[in-house]
């Protein structure tokens, strides 16, 4: 017999206003925020997300998608992983955090490949599970959450968090905005899942990425981490708003004469693009990409050509303008500090997850290059609020993505 999902409860409430008693409230409905939902629902959590756009549809990851750290369970492979990481970071990382990531997104990916996600195969016929396609993503991340039982607020922004008496972070309140009322979510653990911050950087799917659920975690005393390394520049072409600086490793970068920009790479290179840039136009073309490279590049990511598509361009064999475009702490490794192993912060009853969380614990002072909270680790809650009734001793809720990167 089919186990019906414990849902949150809808309360009485003042016109105007609509109010739920849940366990947990996760804040924004991106990769992390539904991973997060999917995860409590299923250890039985009654659990309320909100999104300021449509679950599924809104963020970063459902305009474009990502890269994620996905490295089969081979110890040479897995120390490799690790320890290039490390040198590239600055030997800031957690070792032990990024074995827990590496664990978690290999038994998540495997588990979207269960649930349907149409991985990619190569000539051999082997998934191919180290990117993810937002929007084939996305869509089934919505479905799990509403068959897990989640309640889903959409277009309906968090405008505060809520505390009790003693100061722990107890739920949240804000607007329907298509039904012009407020909501109410009176919770026993809240997770910031609201992404970076990149407002008005023109990368894709960064509209909606204001720093909001910092803001407000910041007004009850949240403290943050590693936000010295959160300025990172991506590249991207001029025309277009897509930032996906793996594939330019395959590129050359010129002036607008044509001769060599010195210096200029994807990796360790941007400095240099970025003086060329203040100087003039600058120019990009994927010529050291063989025809099997070119074709993996279309499978994994489809949508960095589309603006190439449409203009009639060639990125393979046509020189075309590039710019260096603001990913903020989407791609930075700073965000909410994480206290112990359940993604706490510092503030009590509040839990970080995704670009909102600080990353440091995995990618140090590097900018991470594949994403590795789509899906990671996952949150586990222990707060003895959680436990009913109250005598009851404390219980572990798994409320779903890791927050470090």
């Amino acid at each position: 017999m089919t186990m019906q999902p414990n849902r949150a409860e809808r309360v009485s409430a003042p016109t105007g206003s609509v109010e739920f008693d849940a366990d947990v409230l996760v804040l924004g409905g991106g990769p992390a925020g539904t991973w997060a939902a999917v995860s409590a629902a299923e250890r039985g959590a009654r659990v309320v997300l909100a999104d300021k756009g449509f679950c599924g549809t809104s963020g970063a990851t459902a305009a474009a998608g990502t890269g994620v750290w996905y490295v089969e369970p081979n110890p040479a492979l897995r120390e490799a992983a690790m320890a290039g990481r490390e040198k590239l970071g600055g030997h800031l990382q957690d070792r032990r955090w990024m074995a827990r990531v590496l664990d978690r997104t290999y038994e998540q990916s495997n588990r979207l490949a269960d649930w349907g996600y149409p991985y990619p195969v190569d000539d051999s016929g082997k998934s191919q599970r180290n990117s993810l396609q937002g929007p084939e993503y996305m869509r089934l991340m919505r479905k799990r959450t509403k068959q897990a039982g989640v309640t889903i607020l959409d277009h309906s922004p968090a405008l505060e968090l809520l505390a009790d008496d003693e100061g722990a972070v107890a739920g949240a309140s804000g607007i329907r905005r298509q039904k012009d009322d407020r909501w109410t979510v009176r919770a026993k653990a809240v997770v910031i899942a609201t992404g970076g911050c990149a407002f008005l950087s023109k990368t894709l799917g960064s509209n909606v990425l204001t720093g909001d659920g910092y803001l407000m975690a910041a007004e009850v005393g949240a403290e943050f981490s590693s936000m010295e390394f959160s300025n990172p520049y991506a590249i991207s072409a001029a025309f277009g708003s897509v930032t996906k600086t793996l594939f330019y490793g395959w590129a050359s970068f010129t002036h607008e004469d044509g001769s060599i920009v010195p210096g200029a790479a994807s990796k360790g290179g941007r400095s240099a693009i970025a003086r060329a840039l203040l100087q003039g136009p600058v120019y990009a073309r994927l010529d050291k990409a063989d025809d099997a490279v070119q074709r993996q590049m279309r499978v994994s990511q489809p949508n960095f050509f589309l603006p190439f598509d449409r203009t009639g361009i060639d990125p393979f064999r046509d020189r075309f303008p590039v710019t260096l475009r603001l990913e903020g702490t989407v791609r930075g490794t700073g965000g909410l500090r994480i206290v112990d192993d359940s993604c706490a912060t510092s503030v009590p009853g509040l839990y970080a997850a995704g670009d909102a969380a600080t990353r440091e614990l995995i990618c140090g002072g590097l900018r991470p290059t594949a994403r590795c909270d789509c899906p990671t680790e996952s949150v586990v809650i222990r707060h003895h609020r959680l436990s009913r009734p109250a005598a009851a001793p404390a219980r572990t809720v798994c409320v779903g993505e890791g927050g470090p990167e």
